[in-house]
């Protein structure tokens, strides 16, 4: 879990948005209602863990290429741009779970309680998502009202979040003023499940394979102008 002897922002979830900023780091928005969310950053990608169970996830990893067929994993299974992972474990470590209140499918992992997941936006495909600006999750009532976020940038110190929410669903929401959220780490305290969420949101900034394309692109069209 997040080390507790590192400074925290702690917030009681009862505003739409709160805005938190550390010296010489990114300023977060944090929202806890999804409208809100939305109209703020405009055009996303919803990743659902698909609509039914799907377990366990024998490798510790769940991204766009993980191939697990006797559960039903396929590649191009789950959105690109994003990389979910948890330390190998026993049993049912990490799953696409159903039920709890989810629609649907939604990821969890336990065994130990105080499992954690890392969702990571670097990706070896440099046409792909490398650094994001705005995530968000809609929360159950399986987990603990507790729960820990940290964010890793890649400039700027971590910053540490604690929220403490009512035992129903819910939704949060983060919107930083810089395109350099590279990682994020959830994790549950004093639950049976490490972290359990569904539809996990997130904004894509193009890696530079993709911008140097959409570069070529204007320069291909601005050219058959002139032609």
């Amino acid at each position: 879990m997040i080390k507790r002897n590192v400074p925290q922002v702690c917030a009681v979830a009862l505003a739409s948005a709160i805005t938190v900023v550390t010296a010489k780091a990114d300023l977060i928005t944090v929202y806890t209602d999804r409208p809100s969310f939305n109209a703020a950053v405009g055009v996303m990608t919803i990743e659902d863990f698909t609509d039914t169970s799907h377990f366990p996830i024998t490798t510790g990893v769940l991204n766009s290429e993980t191939n697990l067929p006797g559960i039903g994993i396929y590649p191009g299974t789950i959105q690109p741009g994003v990389t979910y992972s948890t330390p190998i474990g026993e049993g049912n470590f990490f799953n696409i779970d159903a039920g709890g209140g989810y629609t649907g499918g939604f990821l969890d992992g336990f065994n130990p309680s105080d499992r954690e997941v890392t969702i990571d936006f670097h990706q070896t495909d440099p046409d792909v998502a490398r650094t994001v600006y705005a995530f968000g999750f809609d929360l159950g009532s399986l987990g603990a009202t507790d729960f820990d976020v940290s964010i890793h940038f890649d400039s700027g110190p971590d910053q540490h979040f604690n929220f403490v929410y009512p035992a129903q669903m819910g939704f949060f929401g983060f919107v930083s003023d810089s395109k350099d959220i590279a990682s994020v780490v959830i994790g549950n305290n004093g639950s049976f499940f490490g972290f359990d969420f569904d539809n996990f949101t997130y904004d894509i900034v193009p890696g530079p394979g993709a911008l140097a394309l959409l570069g070529l692109a204007g320069l291909a069209r601005r050219r058959r102008r002139t032609i």
